[in-house]
């Protein structure tokens, strides 16, 4: 059988019909579906059962199908060590990473492994919300979590930090803050909670305090939230890799420092899907962002 043609096969199965599997190929849907003729000939057998809303795979379908992504992988496979070996890494990946933790790190990083393989493309997303990598057509996804997606590949990158923060300027105009029960009385910016009322737990040894605080400001972009805290909007909960460089600059001040308050996450992972045989070039960035992130002095003093 053609590669090509088991090529654009897996490509209409995986976008549910011929015009979305033209569009993603490039070419017309006439041209789809005259290539999908041609396999079914070559196959002897009808591969999609096409219906008035969907195409179904027939049995056969579903046979050529897990047997061509298999194929597929492997000749990728093949053809990245190939490059490896004329030490050119060529291909392409599509990268997830979260709005703050992205821009304020990622972004450089995906720059910098942009110019050392220029073989290699990258199509990056900004989004906090990614789960499910293979409905989005993501290969790489950075995500900050304390439950990592069962069905993925998660590697532990390091420990995520949380803490509570104020501009001097907001806490000269307030009551002192000594414990948590004061910050109820606060101006609380923090990360989205479907709640009205945010059950902030702060922990220090063994002690462990609950308060219920209801939210003047909530957003999942941490610079914007940062952003707030230090223009005196009240008292926000954010990443330590996030307050770090305010509090170095004296932009912020940490709000009951001994106290650590349970974020959203308290790990960062690079996840994958569950594949035996990732691209070189998946492979290659992987590796460069592990070994980068771990030089950064902000996730060593985060989590110390």
């Amino acid at each position: 059988m053609d590669l090509n043609l088991i090529q654009a096969f897996v490509d209409i199965v995986d976008a549910g019909n011929l015009a979305e599997a033209g569009r993603r190929r490039g070419v017309t849907r006439s041209q789809v579906s005259r290539q999908l003729r041609e396999l079914e000939h070559q196959a002897g057998a009808q591969l999609l059962r096409r219906t008035t809303r969907r195409l179904e795979l027939t049995g056969p379908g579903h046979a050529l199908y897990q047997h061509g992504v298999r194929i597929l992988q492997e000749v990728a496979s093949a053809q990245a060590e190939i490059d490896s070996l004329g030490r050119t890494l060529r291909g392409h990946v599509r990268v997830s990473v979260p709005t703050g933790l992205g821009d304020a790190y990622i972004a450089p990083l995906l720059l910098q492994f942009a110019r050392k393989h220029p073989g290699i493309t990258l199509r990056v997303f900004f989004a906090n919300r990614v789960n499910d990598l293979i409905a989005a057509e993501i290969d790489v996804a950075l995500k900050v979590t304390s439950a990592p997606p069962l069905d993925h590949v998660a590697r532990e990158i390091c420990d995520i930090r949380w803490q509570l923060y104020a501009s001097p300027e907001y806490l000269a105009d307030i009551p002192p803050v000594q414990a948590p029960p004061d910050l109820t009385g606060c101006n609380f910016l923090c990360p989205p909670y479907p709640p009205r009322q945010f059950p902030l737990s702060l922990y220090r040894d063994s002690q462990r305090v609950d308060v219920a605080l209801t939210p003047k400001l909530q957003s999942e972009n941490f610079l914007f939230l940062a952003r707030a805290v230090r223009e005196g909007l009240g008292i926000g909960m954010l990443p330590v890799y996030i307050g770090w460089e305010e509090v170095r600059a004296g932009r912020l001040v940490p709000v009951l420092p001994d106290w650590r308050p349970e974020g959203l996450g308290n790990k960062l992972f690079i996840i994958t899907t569950p594949n035996l045989h990732p691209s070189m070039a998946t492979r290659a960035l992987i590796g460069f962002l592990r070994e980068e992130l771990d030089k950064l002095e902000v996730f060593r003093d985060a989590v110390a």
